[in-house]
C-alpha cells in the first residue's frame, strides 16, 4: 500500500468521524431543546434521600408491582418522587430482578406506578446576562492596542512641533529617533504577531497595533524629511512613503488585519498634516500614496471602513490646498494629483464593486474624491479651470456609460449612478465656470438636451434621471426671461434674443424630456403623466416667450416697442387657443391616454380664455385685441362644431 492510498484511506475516516460528530451534535441540540420546553420538577434533599434509602422510587414501584402491592412512597413527602432508571443487571433486565439467577426468559421493563397526588413544577431560571463587553475575549486588549497606537503617534507628532519650533535637538537627531522609534515599534509587533501565529492563531491586537504604529511612524519620518525640512525632492519622498507603508500592508495582508491597515492609514492620514505644516500638492501626494496603499492592504476583501478612512484624509487635503494656493504657483500641481487620485479611485472602485456588488462604501468613496478634485479647480483662473471641469465631466460620463456596458460591465448600479453624476456635476461647472454671462442659461439647456438625447437613444433610466436634474436647472435659470415679457417694461429693458434663444431650447427640453420619458423602460405610468404634464406647461410658456420677444424686437426696430409687444401676446394667444383644439380633436381618435388628452385639451381651452380676458384685455389695445379675441373665438367655435359632429358619428344609432 502506498502513501496514496493511507491519504485516501485517513481522508475517507476523517469524513466519516466528521459525519458522525456532526449527527451527535444535533442529537445533542434536540435533547437540550426538549429538556429546555420540559418543566423543572424541585426534589427536596429529604426526598432524593429518602429515595435513595428506599432503592429509588423506580425500583420500589416496580417491586411493589410485581408483588401486587402499591407502589413505594418517598417517606416524609406527599408525592411521587423522581424516577431513577435501573443500572444493575443485564440490558433489558429491570432493576428488581438484577441479582436473580433464574434461567427463565428475562421479562421486559415493569410499567410504572401512576405518582401519587400532583408533582410540584419549578419555575425556568432567569436568562443569563448578556455578557459585558468588556468581558468579552480579546476586547479590552483590542482597546488599550488601539488607544495606545493613537496616543503614541499623537506624541511623536507633538513632538516633532515642539522640536521645530523651540529648536530642540538638531533635525538629524529628530528625524534619527523617529526611524528607530518605528524599528523598535515594528520589531516587537512582527516578533510577538509571529508568535501568536505560531500557535496556531492569529495575530493578536497588541502585535498589529505595534506594527501599525511603528509604520506610521516611518511613514509620518519621511513626510518630515520630504514636506518639512525639505531635505528630500518630492517625488523621491513621495517613492520612500509608498515604500514604507507598503511594508506596513505587506503585513496586513499576510496576517489578514483590517485593524492593522486602518490604524496606519488612518494614523498616517491623520497626523501627516501636523507633521507637514502646510496644505499643498506634497501633502496631497504623500496622502494619495497612502490611500493606494490602503486599497492594496484590504487584499481584496469588503472593508468599508478601510475604504472611508483611507479617501477622507486625501480629500481634506485637496479641499485645505485649494484654499490655501489659490492664485499661486501650486494651484496647478495640487490638481493634477487630484485628478490622479479620481483616476485611481474609478479603478479601485470599479474593480471593487465588480468584487462584491454591494459594496456601497466604494461608491461613496469615488463620490468623496470627486468632490476634493473637483473643489481643487478653484484656485485656478476661469479659463483653465472649465476645461478642467469639462474633461472630467466627459471622461466619467464615459466611465459610467463603460461600465454599464460589455465588454467592461456591467456593474452594480450605486456605482453606475455615483460615476455618471460626478460626471453631470463636473459638466454643469465647466458651463457655470466657463460661460459668457448671458450663455449660462443657454449653455445649461444645452447640455440638458444632450442628457435626454442620450436616455432616450440608449434607455437608460441613470440618463433620463440625470437629464431630468440638468434640464430642471436649466428651466429655473430660464425663468427670469419669461418674466420679462409679462410688461412691456421688462421686455424693453431685457436681452430679448438671449431670451429668445432660451426659450427655444426650454421648449425642446420639454419635448426631449417627455420622448425619453416615453421612450425608457420601466418609468412608472404617474411619472409619464407628469412628464406630459411639466412638457406642455414649460412648451406653452416657452412659446408665448419667444413669440413676444420676437414681436418686441420686431417692434423696436420699427420703433414701436408696445405694438410688437401686443401683437406678439396676441399671436400666443391663439397659439394656445390651436393648441388646446388639437388636444381636444386628438381625443377623439381615442389614443392611449384619451382621457388625459381631453382633460389637458380643456385645461388649456380655460387657460387660454382666461389669458384673454385677465391678461389680454388689459394689456393689449387696438386692433390687435379685437384680431386676438376674434380669432380665439372662430377657434373654440370651430371646435366645438367638429367635436360635435365626430361625437354624433361615434355614437351608437337606436
Amino acid at each position: 500500500m502506498t502513501h496514496r492510498d493511507d491519504v485516501a484511506r485517513l481522508e475517507v475516516e476523517f469524513a466519516d468521524a466528521m459525519q458522525r460528530m456532526h449527527t451527535v451534535g444535533n442529537g445533542l441540540a434536540r435533547l437540550r431543546r426538549e429538556l429546555e420546553q420540559q418543566p423543572v420538577v424541585t426534589t427536596t434533599p429529604r426526598t432524593a434521600s429518602a429515595a435513595v434509602r428506599s432503592g429509588g422510587p423506580a425500583q420500589g414501584g416496580a417491586a411493589g408491582a410485581a408483588q401486587g402491592g402499591t407502589p413505594h412512597r418517598a417517606a416524609g413527602t406527599g408525592h411521587q418522587g423522581v424516577p431513577v432508571p435501573a443500572v444493575a443487571g443485564a440490558p433489558g433486565r429491570p432493576a428488581s430482578s438484577a441479582g436473580s439467577t433464574s434461567s427463565g426468559p428475562v421479562p421486559g421493563p415493569l410499567p410504572q406506578a401512576p405518582p401519587v397526588g400532583p408533582a410540584p413544577v419549578g419555575r425556568l431560571g432567569p436568562a443569563e446576562p448578556l455578557e459585558p463587553w468588556y468581558r468579552r475575549e480579546g476586547a479590552v486588549t483590542r482597546v488599550l492596542a488601539v488607544s495606545g497606537a493613537v496616543v503614541t503617534l499623537s506624541g511623536v507628532a507633538m513632538l516633532l512641533v515642539l522640536a521645530v519650533r523651540h529648536g530642540w535637538f538638531g533635525p538629524g537627531a529628530r528625524v534619527t529617533a523617529g526611524a528607530l522609534l518605528a524599528g523598535l515599534l515594528g520589531g516587537l509587533g512582527v516578533r510577538g504577531g509571529a508568535r501568536d501565529r505560531d500557535r496556531g492563531s492569529p495575530a493578536g491586537s497588541a502585535p498589529v497595533a505595534l506594527v501599525a504604529t511603528g509604520a506610521a511612524v516611518a511613514y509620518l519620518d519621511v513626510v518630515a524629511v520630504t514636506a518639512l525640512y525639505a531635505w528630500l525632492p518630492a517625488s523621491v519622498g513621495v517613492v520612500l512613503c509608498l515604500a514604507v507603508s507598503a511594508l506596513g500592508s505587506v503585513v496586513a495582508r499576510r496576517w489578514g488585519s483590517e485593524l492593522l491597515a486602518v490604524l496606519l492609514v488612518g494614523g498616517g492620514g491623520l497626523f501627516a498634516p501636523v507633521v507637514a505644516g502646510r496644505a499643498d500638492w506634497v501633502l496631497t501626494a504623500v496622502l494619495a500614496v497612502l490611500a493606494a496603499v490602503g486599497w492594496w492592504a484590504g487584499h481584496g476583501r469588503t472593508t468599508p471602513w478601510l475604504t472611508l478612512v483611507r479617501v477622507v484624509p486625501v480629500t481634506l487635503a485637496l479641499l485645505a490646498g485649494a484654499a490655501a494656493t489659490a492664485g499661486r504657483p501650486g494651484a496647478a500641481p495640487l490638481v493634477a494629483v487630484g485628478l490622479v487620485v479620481l483616476a485611481a479611485t474609478v479603478v479601485t472602485s470599479a474593480l471593487s464593486v465588480r468584487r462584491d456588488a454591494d459594496d456601497i462604501a466604494s461608491s461613496a468613496a469615488l463620490a468623496v474624491v470627486a468632490t476634493g478634485a473637483l473643489a481643487a479647480t478653484a484656485a485656478l483662473s476661469p479659463t483653465p479651470r472649465a476645461l478642467v471641469h469639462g474633461a472630467v465631466g466627459a471622461v466619467l460620463l464615459l466611465a459610467a456609460t463603460a461600465l454599464g456596458r460589455a465588454p467592461l460591465g456591467r456593474v452594480a448600479p450605486h456605482l453606475l449612478v455615483t460615476t455618471a453624476t460626478a460626471g453631470s456635476v463636473g459638466a454643469v461647472l465647466a458651463v457655470l465656470s466657463g460661460a459668457p454671462d448671458g450663455f449660462v442659461r443657454s449653455g445649461l439647456l444645452v447640455l440638458a438636451l444632450a442628457h435626454l438625447a442620450v436616455a432616450g437613444a440608449t434607455r437608460s433610466r441613470i440618463a433620463l434621471g440625470l437629464g431630468a436634474g440638468v434640464g430642471a436647472l436649466g428651466v429655473l435659470a430660464w425663468l427670469p426671461d419669461a418674466l420679462a415679457v409679462v410688461t412691456v417694461r421688462l421686455a424693453a429693458g431685457h436681452d430679448l434674443a438671449a431670451g429668445f434663444l432660451t426659450s427655444v431650447l426650454a421648449g425642446a427640453v420639454a419635448v426631449l424630456a417627455w420622448w425619453a420619458a416615453c421612450a425608457v423602460r420601466g418609468v412608472a405610468e404617474p411619472v409619464r403623466r407628469f412628464a406630459a404634464v411639466v412638457a406642455w406647461t414649460v412648451g406653452l410658456a416657452a412659446t408665448a416667450t419667444a413669440l413676444v420677444s420676437v414681436g418686441t424686437l420686431a417692434g423696436v426696430r420699427l420703433g414701436t416697442a408696445e405694438t410688437g409687444f401686443t401683437a406678439g401676446h396676441a399671436v400666443a394667444t391663439v397659439v394656445w387657443m390651436a393648441a388646446a383644439a388639437g388636444l381636444l380633436l386628438r381625443s377623439l381618435e381615442r389614443p392611449p391616454g384619451s382621457d388625459l388628452v381631453l382633460r389637458s385639451g380643456l385645461l388649456l381651452s380655460a387657460v387660454a380664455v382666461a389669458k384673454l380676458f385677465l391678461f389680454d384685455l388689459a394689456a393689449l389695445d387696438g386692433v390687435v385685441r379685437s384680431v386676438a379675441f376674434i380669432a380665439t373665438g372662430l377657434l373654440l367655435l370651430a371646435t366645438g362644431s367638429r367635436y360635435a359632429r365626430t361625437w354624433e358619428r361615434a355614437r351608437p344609432r337606436t
